[in-house]
């Protein structure tokens, strides 16, 4: 065979070779779809902890990646390497302060560089009793009557009614247990003492608080300062910024002191606005 026929024969051998050599196939993502995982449209409350996942296959791959965005921005990310693997199962939980849309996006890489992603939305929704969390300070006013009926050499009952009288209140929220509940610690009049409450849309209606508080009553040479125990019924109405109240305040109390005694009831009305700082 001649020498150029026998190149000729070559390059024809070397371009069969080569037209015989596949692609690299582009790898695959799917999203998990399992119970317990997120998915389209899935929607949970903000903070709340959720699971997402991915199956990738391929020929070589090398990496995964499951990403969190928002807006354009990764707010959070879970990442793992691969060994050259055929198939692979990628699963992370997060835990995300956002609210609104959130885009999650599975990624794989394979050994060629080559890539394929799918991703869809999930809605974080704002807690319930989220808006009502924080630090309030303000004035309630109580409206109503002072009632002591009492006993005894010298004694004189009393009557008090009293409008718009002035109660200092602070309060700190924080989040309960459930998801829209609310606990804290309430002050008032300096006194301090526990809260809960249970949010109903713009209202945050407070269980019943208990507390004791004294009663002055002067009896000419000396004053004596009997308990009165009381119980705050309230219901605070968020609005922007402020927690507007409204709700009672009842009591009984006994007083035994020496040769006096009696009985000593208060009922109010409670009102006021305190401002969220």
């Amino acid at each position: 065979m001649k020498r150029s026929t026998l190149f000729l024969a070559c390059c024809i051998g070397l371009m069969l070779f080569a037209s015989c050599k596949k692609d690299p196939v582009a790898p695959t993502i799917n999203v998990i779809t399992d119970t317990g995982y997120a998915t389209e449209n899935t929607q949970i409350f903000s903070g709340d902890i959720i699971k997402v996942g991915f199956n990738a296959t391929g020929e070589k791959l090398t990496k995964i990646e499951i990403t969190l965005t928002q807006n354009g921005t990764v707010i959070n990310s879970s990442q793992a390497a691969i060994e050259n693997q055929t198939s692979y199962s990628h699963t992370a939980t997060f835990t995300v302060e956002a609210t609104g849309t959130v885009t999650v996006t599975g990624t794989v890489t394979d050994a060629n560089g080559l890539n394929a992603s799918k991703s869809f939305n999930i809605i974080y929704n704002e807690k319930p009793n989220a808006k009502f969390l924080g630090h309030y300070e303000g004035n309630a006013l109580a409206t109503g009557s002072m009632e002591a009926e009492i006993t005894g050499i010298g004694a004189q009952p009393v009557h008090d009614e009293f409008t718009d009288r002035e109660v200092p209140v602070i309060l700190d929220l924080n989040g309960g247990e459930n998801m829209n509940e609310v606990v804290g610690t309430c002050k008032i009049n300096d006194r301090e003492m526990t809260c809960k409450g249970t949010v109903d849309g713009n209202k945050l209606v407070f269980e019943a608080v208990n507390d004791v508080v004294t009663f002055e009553y002067n009896m000419g040479l000396m004053t004596i300062n009997p308990e009165i125990n009381v119980t705050y019924s309230i219901v605070g109405t968020l609005v922007e910024n402020q927690l507007n109240l409204e709700g009672t305040c009842t009591g009984n109390g006994d007083l035994n002191y020496g040769l006096f005694s009696g009985t000593i009831k208060l009922e109010s009305t409670v009102g006021g606005s305190l401002n969220k700082i």
